[in-house]
């Protein structure tokens, strides 16, 4: 199941092909509903989007990051099988990203770039990912990428939902998702749903300790999947504090336990990076 994690480049005709995909699904779905509504904005709660500015001068300074390549040592765990290697996570921004997991089982990745992506097994097959799995941010793995997209864009709606004890301790929940303007009220809840993502911070220091999103079967989207991702040991690296200490939850079970060796900051990743591979399996 680690084939949410990540996104790879497909060919135009193979990403064309994922658009009009969705976008028939989306409108069949609405088309059922026949629920129609007045244009709706994005709700941008002034609470929310301040626990998101301090997070950020806490994080950086407020100084934009572009993007990042950590390198850590990697303990995946689904099952009985448990692997172990080193991991090399990629992102630019909060839409592409390379995870590359070098394991005693064998290489995996995963590439998102855009609203498209790819996983590829040990095997070496390449399977394309459910586009309605790229909703939620492809930087999972690094807060501040997400945390400035959030405070960017218009289009994202942010809400404060108060102190949260649900994570062991009290932390101030924020909860963001895509807004669409005058769209279909049951398309516009279908991509709220597909694109929300809970971020849990520290009330004193402000930094981000959790990352909660769902991810679907890549056959459908009736199935909700509970993901979490926990950040710990924040040290300074080049100006910016960085979480050493990266764990992936699926279903409340650990999967991916990252500690990281090294982090270059706007570094210039290129954009090929992320070119997503050519598709030499079926969406699995």
């Amino acid at each position: 199941m680690f084939r949410h994690a990540l996104r790879p480049t497909i060919s135009p005709v193979f990403r064309n092909a994922i658009v009009f995909a969705l976008a028939f699904a989306l409108l069949y779905w609405a088309a059922v509903s026949h629920a129609i509504a007045a244009p709706q904005a994005a709700v941008r709660d002034p609470q929310a989007l301040s626990v998101i500015s301090s997070s950020l001068k806490a994080l950086t300074g407020s100084v934009t990051v572009t993007d990042v390549i950590l390198q850590t040592t990697a303990t995946y765990v689904a099952g009985s099988d448990e692997e172990t290697g080193t991991a090399t996570l990629t992102a630019s921004g909060n839409q592409e990203s390379l995870v590359q997991l070098y394991l005693s089982g064998g290489t995996r990745q995963e590439i998102r770039n855009g609203p498209a992506g790819a996983w590829i097994g040990p095997d070496g097959t390449v399977h394309s990912m459910a586009t309605n799995n790229c909703w939620t941010d492809a930087s999972w793995f690094f807060p501040v990428l997400t945390l400035e997209a959030v405070a960017a864009n218009p289009q994202e709606s942010v809400s404060y939902l108060g102190p949260d004890s649900s994570k062991g301790a009290t932390l101030l929940h924020v909860r963001v998702a895509s807004a669409l303007s005058g769209q279909d009220a049951t398309l516009t809840a279908l991509i709220a749903s597909l694109s929300t993502m809970d971020i849990y911070f520290d009330p004193q220091s402000f930094l981000p300790l959790a990352l909660d999103f769902t991810v679907q079967p890549d056959a459908g989207i009736t199935t909700y999947i509970p993901v979490e991702i926990r950040f710990g040991n924040f040290q300074n690296i080049n100006g910016a504090l960085v979480p050493l200490q990266i764990q992936k939850y699926f279903q409340g079970t650990l999967l991916l336990n990252l500690v990281v060796s090294s982090a270059a900051i706007d570094s210039g990743v290129p954009a090929s990076d992320f070119i997503l591979p050519s598709l030499t399996g079926g969406a699995q």
